[in-house]
């Protein structure tokens, strides 16, 4: 059996690989397609890698940008050319890019491969502006997307929010589909040991710092923490606003320690191990049901201030893993935080759990043991 996994962004590559090794475990030959343009660095790598192919991509410098667009199409054109002629038994293809979903429906029709589409993001749905769904290319950008969903043999999505946001369940043409949560890419060694302080409360801010983070909500909440009892918020990231949100962290008196992006698991733990919060909070119109930071955080134990709609907070409130904060009333958000404050230890080992049973490896596999490998039956 032949599997091809196609990704256009090195960000959703940890995804693709451990889909990838999972189908070489269970007897399939898998070829990874990749960009050779770092999303992250925002500039192209030399990259070799056995059964990889990577491909020549367009440079862009900004991610809300026509240049990105032009990347994206002039990818998806290159892979259908790389993969037209190729033998396929299974088709994986990880969007957006949204104009991956044609190519990808094009490749099965002339393969007869079986075909998944995993939804990691969506967009237009979560453009910062409101309205704006309303203009006509737009609607265009999302129906590249729409139109072809039902092509797929199954469609994979990253959290249950975004099958409601598709109107999933009400469409009869959609064969299958399934929700498969993000595994870390590594897990640190060991078991997590939190360290409190005494004397204040610190935070943790983990990843991207950039125009979808709710930054206004973030140092309104901390601020009213912070009169009760000192925050120290660790921002481990960085982004095109890191500045903008390290001024309004100590524009209102909160204290910031800024440790860059960090990589290495252990070093980023080392970190998190200090905290007894992280923050999980995202704009309003942003459509997103689950975070890469909050997978990091429940994997070291750490409770959530969130305000993530969806999974992340249905899990919150199911499972008291931490605060749902709104936006109507933060004075009583910052209330439950520091009465969460009080059973931190607690919180921590009902997260550890709560990891192993939804976003573990073997969590993921399961997933792919029951959803893709009859696929591998009807190719």
């Amino acid at each position: 059996m032949r599997a091809v996994i196609v990704t256009n962004s090195s960000n959703y590559e940890p995804r693709a690989e451990k889909v990838g090794h999972f189908l070489q475990k269970h007897g399939f030959q898998v070829r990874w397609v990749y960009s050779d343009f770092d999303h992250r660095e925002k500039r192209k790598k030399a990259r070799e890698a056995e059964d990889h192919s990577f491909i020549d991509t367009v440079p862009y410098k900004k991610n809300m940008s026509v240049p990105r667009m032009v990347s994206q199409y002039d990818f998806s054109r290159k892979v259908y050319r790389l993969l037209k002629d190729q033998p396929v038994d299974l088709l994986y293809v990880l969007i957006p890019a949204n104009s991956l979903t044609p190519v990808a429906a094009r490749l099965k029709r002339r393969s007869g491969a079986s075909l998944v589409l995993d939804l990691i993001d969506l967009w237009p749905e979560s453009l910062p502006i409101k309205g704006i769904e309303q203009f006509w290319p737009i609607q265009c950008w999302r129906k590249l997307r729409d139109d072809y969903l039902a092509e797929a043999d199954l469609v994979m999505t990253e959290c249950r929010l975004y099958q409601e946001l598709l109107h999933m369940d009400s469409n009869p043409d959609i064969k299958r589909k399934a929700v498969m949560y993000w595994p870390k890419e590594r897990e640190p060694e060991g078991k997590p040991v939190f360290s409190p302080d005494r004397d204040r409360l610190h935070m943790g801010y983990l990843g991207s710092i950039n125009h979808i983070i709710d930054m206004d909500l973030i140092t309104e909440v901390l601020d009213k923490v912070n009169q009760k009892k000192p925050v120290l918020v660790h921002v481990i990231g960085d982004g095109e606003s890191r500045e903008i949100f390290l001024e309004k962290l100590k524009g209102r008196g909160i204290q910031a320690e800024y440790h860059g992006a960090v990589y290495d698991e252990e070093a980023k733990r080392q970190i998190l191990e200090k905290c007894s919060f992280g923050i999980n909070m995202m704009k309003e119109t942003v459509r997103v049901g689950l975070t890469m930071k909050s997978i990091d955080y429940f994997c070291c134990g750490v409770p959530l201030i969130n305000n993530i709609r969806g999974d992340t907070w249905d899990l919150v409130e199911q499972s008291g893993i931490g605060v749902n904060c709104s936006r109507k009333d933060p004075g009583r958000s910052a209330e439950k935080i520091l009465e969460v404050s009080e059973k931190i230890q607690e919180k921590r080992e009902l997260i550890r759990e709560l990891y192993g049973q939804l976003f573990a490896e073997k969590a993921m596999e399961e997933v792919l043991e029951r959803e893709i490998l009859p696929l591998a039956g009807d190719t």
